[in-house]
């Protein structure tokens, strides 16, 4: 089922993801020991301000680029060109929007969100240039991307650490890292599919956008269920209180490395085989899929739970000692959060995000609904629980809605047919 090739490029992905959790585990542990926990709070709020605000100029079309570039790959050149015609005027906008709501919400964050919303803005047109590579099976050209401007990242904040610099050097080197990004990807993508000049043409671009609107609904909730908590945290609560509880959630957050590789190559796969008809193979690699992100979420959590406290003090400094609390918790989640993954890229390869977009609305207003009591009470162990049961519940929609798409198909897999690829 899983031919030499593609697990060749799931070794690529594997390790690529390690190296970069290592540099990632690097620039956490440098950062909360040279940063007072007040500004490293105040960074970690405006990464996840930031990052979460500025997806919404994907609106889905990086992912949609992933399916269809899939489907049909004559057609890359063309969908990039209109992808980012469109990205970009809305990127420019974002700017001006993001930078004028913190000057009026948070006028002590806005000297850090402003850096870092340039650094967002850069990881978005990444992962643009990144959906294409996916699409194209070209996995090394997202490792090479991604990896060179953690890389200069991970110097900077090395070399800041060294002279014994403070918040301001540490937000410019992730503007400089999001550059780096940028510049190795244009120039990897125009040597795989050739020069793509941006037109502004804005019925193209509505018609674009609007047919990936669903896509988008889908993964905005997803990364709003992940940064709600502290999000409310920030402004129920204090940036030492949010530096406690990243401490821990930014290690829930690399775990997904573990799972990375799997949606990179699977998911273009699973959209081959979809495309194709062949959904009693689908369904076989479907099976393989859940029953591996089940094992690999359930051996993370066991793993945190005998070791929360040296992991928080060896990335983190003792300073963090009460975060370790904090992880085991939010490890409980694990098994959810990669069961979720799987069901969310099989929904969006058999074009049933519709319905996945349903179960993870419920679990967002789930999620902020229980916050909105738990963190005036429980603090940041309240916000903790609340994720894993929203998790939880959206896994186990998500998996039942995967398993139904593909079964209906597979049980008459020969007049079933295959999902058409879309046009464009």
């Amino acid at each position: 089922m899983i031919r030499d090739g593609t697990r060749r490029a799931l070794a690529t992905g594997m390790i690529s993801q390690v190296g970069y959790k290592a540099l990632g585990f690097v620039i956490l542990a440098l950062l909360a020991r040279q940063l007072s926990h007040q500004d490293y709070g105040k960074l970690m709020f405006a990464l996840s301000l930031c990052l979460l605000t500025a997806m919404i100029t994907d609106l889905g079309a990086s992912f949609d680029l992933v399916r269809r570039v899939a489907a049909r790959p004559a057609g890359a050149r063309r969908r990039l060109t209109l992808i980012l015609s469109a990205r970009l005027p809305l990127l420019v906008l974002y700017l001006i929007g993001l930078n004028a709501f913190v000057a009026l919400t948070k006028r002590d964050l806005w000297p850090v969100a402003a850096g870092i919303a340039l650094y967002a803005v850069g990881k978005e047109l990444h992962r643009t240039f990144s959906s294409l590579f996916q699409g194209l099976h070209r996995i090394v050209d997202t490792v090479v991307t991604y990896g060179s401007g953690l890389a200069v990242l991970t110097l900077g904040v090395v070399l800041g650490v060294l002279l014994n610099r403070g918040l301001a050097w540490m937000v410019g080197c992730y503007v400089i890292g999001a550059v780096v990004l940028v510049i190795i990807g244009a120039n990897l993508a125009r040597r795989r599919v050739g020069k793509f000049p941006l037109r502004w043409r804005p019925g193209g671009i509505r018609r674009i956008l609007g047919r990936s609107i669903f896509l988008f609904a889908l993964t905005a909730m997803s990364l709003v269920h992940f940064s709600a908590d502290t999000l409310m945290l920030g402004y129920l609560t204090s940036y030492a209180e949010v530096a406690r509880y990243e401490a821990a959630a930014k290690l829930l957050e690399a775990s997904q490395f573990l799972l990375r590789p799997m949606t990179m190559v699977l998911f273009p796969l699973s959209v081959q085989l979809a495309t194709r008809g062949q959904w009693t193979r689908l369904l076989r690699l479907l099976h393989k899929m859940f029953a591996g992100a089940l094992g690999i979420g359930l051996l993370a959590c066991a793993g945190v739970a005998l070791l929360a406290g040296p992991i928080v003090r060896i990335v983190c400094s003792a300073a963090y000692d009460d975060s370790a609390m904090v992880l085991r918790v939010l490890y409980l989640s694990t098994p959810g959060l990669y069961v979720a993954t799987v069901g969310m890229f099989l929904a969006a390869a058999v074009h049933r995000e519709k319905r996945a977009m349903v179960a993870m609305g419920v679990g967002v207003a789930l999620n902020v609904a229980a916050n909105l009591w738990a963190i005036p009470r429980f603090g940041v162990l309240g916000a903790a629980w609340v994720t894993v049961g929203s998790q939880s519940l959206i896994a186990c929609w998500l998996a039942i809605e995967a398993y139904h798409a593909v079964r209906e198909r597979a049980s008459f897999d020969a007049g079933a047919g295959p999902i058409e690829p879309l046009d464009g």
